[in-house]
This record gives structure tokens, sequence and C-alpha cells, in this order.
């Protein structure tokens, strides 16, 4: 009867376990992690993938998860990437740094050591140069400085983790708006024009008692 060993058994008895995990190229042109095995593989070609071999296999691990494409840019894959990954990513607004002694996690190689960070440098992405300036961040949030690398993203970012600042924020914008209307307001000429005018300041009245409310609340919390 055939038994599946571990991989960290195997590893210690010296059987070799094939990587099964390297990269492809979606259709839209991103580039993913995904695994390499033969059926796996035939299902994504059927997809529209794009198999890189050529930057290699590797396992799966917590490591690898938490930094996906640093063996394509160790294996010098980096422009495989296209520049709206890398800004939609924000991978150009901290670039990883890449070791150097150019091998993949496997169970050879669980880890990097203190040697596999000699001369270590942090990734350039040369296709960044082909998006307009304008869309380029970071993009801070006006609430904690987080840094986001799209607008939209900070829109997002912004709109779920400070709802309440937010919501502050624009109801302190339309008052601002409000006071200015009726502080450059024109003397009225007739009976319409003091209607509007009184209406502008009620809108102002309301708005100002809803803040204190809301202000009153959060204090009380």
């Amino acid at each position: 009867m055939t038994t599946m060993l571990s991989k960290g058994i195997a590893s210690e008895l010296g059987q070799r376990i094939k990587p099964t995990f390297g990269y492809y190229r979606q259709k839209n042109g991103w580039i993913t992690v995904s695994p390499i095995t033969q059926l796996e593989r035939i299902n994504y070609i059927a997809r529209g993938w794009t198999h890189l071999g050529k930057y290699g296999a590797f396992d799966m691990s917590p490591y690898v998860a938490n930094h996906p494409f640093e063996a394509l840019f160790m294996f010098g894959g980096v422009e495989e990437m296209p520049a709206q990954q890398v800004l939609e990513t924000g991978l150009y607004i901290d670039p990883p740094m890449v070791p150097r002694c150019m091998q993949h996690m496997t169970q050879y190689h669980r880890g990097h050591t203190s040697a596999c960070w000699i001369g270590a440098q942090p990734v350039a992405f040369p296709q960044m140069a082909t998006l307009d300036p304008a869309v380029v961040g970071p993009f801070v949030c006006e609430f904690c400085q987080r840094k986001l690398p799209t607008v939209q993203a900070r829109k997002q970012h912004q709109s779920v983790a400070h709802s309440k600042e937010l919501g502050s924020l624009q109801t302190g914008q339309s008052m601002g708006k409000s006071l200015g209307e009726v502080l450059n307001a024109k003397p009225a000429q007739s009976n319409d024009g003091v209607a509007e005018l009184q209406e502008k300041v009620a809108m102002l009245e309301r708005q100002l008692t809803k803040v204190g409310k809301a202000t009153r609340k959060r204090r009380a919390n």
C-alpha cells in the first residue's frame, strides 16, 4: 500500500518533493501565483492564461503568501507585471527588497538567511513611467495619513474606515457652502428673494443642530 508522506517528513528522509506553485499571466495581463500541477496548468491554459515557466516553481508557505512576487522579481521578471497592476497593488509605494540568493522557497530552502539579503536592493518598476503622473500616488488618507495607491483606493478606504469622519467633513463642507451663500447674498429685491434667503438660513440652522447632536452622541459613547 502506498502512503503519501508529508513534505516535512519527506524532506527529512531525502525524498524530493516537486514544487507545485508558479506564475501565470492572466488574460487581462496581470500576473498571478497559482498551482502548476499538470491538471491545474491545463485548466488555466484553457482559460487563456499563460504559464511563465521560466521563473521556476516553489512551495506555498505563509512567507510566499505574503511575498507572492518575490521569485518573479528575483529572477528578472519585474517587467512581466503590467504598470496597472503595479499601480493598483501599491507595490510602487514601498518597493519590496529582493534577496540575492536566487533560491526559490522549496524543501531545500525553507527560509532566507542573513546571507540571502547581502546586497539586496528594492525593486525598480520602469513600467510606471508609461502612466500619467496624475494617477500615480501615493494618495494620503485625510484622516489617518495612510498611503493608498490610487484615488479610488483612498475613496474606498475613507468611506469604510472613516465613515463618521467623512460624514462630518461633508456636512461641514455643505455648511460652509450654505454660509457662504447667505453671507454673499445680495439684498432681497422681492418677497421671493427674502423667502429664499430665509430658507438658506433655516437649512444652515438644521445642519448645525444635526452636527451638534452627533457630537454630543459621540462624546456620550
